[in-house]
């Protein structure tokens, strides 16, 4: 996965499943514990909202072979009925990363009811150091900002530096009160970005430095310790 170039670009319409296998295995790489069914049902029930975007990263040969999906596939907030069994090979395999945008109100009471919401945000751990964070976040506000709204809201853990890193530079700023988050009672704040700041980027070469964060693009934002450079799991 870390030998060739990936494509950012717009989910197929049957990828939504793949993606919440991606985000179940990278929770797990992040915390180092077993994939999670609860962590799963989580996900799944965030792409059961309101959707404005989905972005994934994958190889070029995966994003030729998604732009041919049959009309009759299934709907892009479709999900398989159970999580896949541990160390199974799932299509998730062929995405390196995706940012799942929702609708304003999908997130929390507080939350400024303009801005679309960016739920979830992962990369797969084996194609972390490459930008990839930062090109998904891009994209991810640049499609909002596409669909009409020109602020795009997410939710970080005071404590994740390298996350809060690659937030504000790529212009979010945070706005309100920290509040604890609801399962782990971490401090938590919203961020806030202006679409029309952000330019989004559409491929990442693996072993590029220009785009590269200092530690790990996508730290964990949701419960469990920090561990920059080894997870990339992000939301809350």
């Amino acid at each position: 996965m870390t030998g060739s170039s990936f494509v950012v670009r717009a989910a197929a319409r049957d990828e939504a499943a793949a993606c919440i296998e991606l985000w179940t295995a990278a929770v797990a790489a992040r915390d180092g514990v077993p994939r999670s069914a609860a962590v799963w049902d989580r996900a799944r029930s965030k792409f059961a909202a309101a959707r404005v975007a989905l972005v994934v990263a994958s190889s070029p040969s995966s994003a030729a072979l998604a732009g041919s999906v049959p009309a009759g596939s299934a709907p892009a907030g479709s999900a398989p009925a159970s999580p896949a069994p541990a160390g199974s090979v799932s299509a998730a395999s062929a995405l390196a990363g995706f940012a799942l945008v929702t609708e304003p109100g999908t997130g929390l009471p507080g939350d400024p009811d303009d801005a679309a919401y960016l739920s979830l945000l992962a990369v797969d751990p084996r194609a972390q150091g490459h930008g990839l964070g930062r090109s998904l976040l891009q994209r991810a506000v640049a499609e909002a900002g596409a669909a009409g709204y020109a602020r795009t809201l997410l939710h970080a853990l005071d404590d994740n530096a390298p996350a809060l890193r690659l937030y504000r530079g790529a212009g979010f700023e945070p706005v309100g009160e920290p509040f604890p988050h609801a399962l782990s009672g971490r401090p938590t704040r919203a961020w806030v970005a202006d679409g029309a700041r952000t330019a989004p980027a559409t491929r990442v070469r693996a072993g590029a430095t220009a785009a590269r964060p200092p530690h790990s693009a996508t730290g964990p934002t949701s419960p469990g310790a920090p561990r920059a450079g080894t997870a990339g799991a992000s939301g809350s």
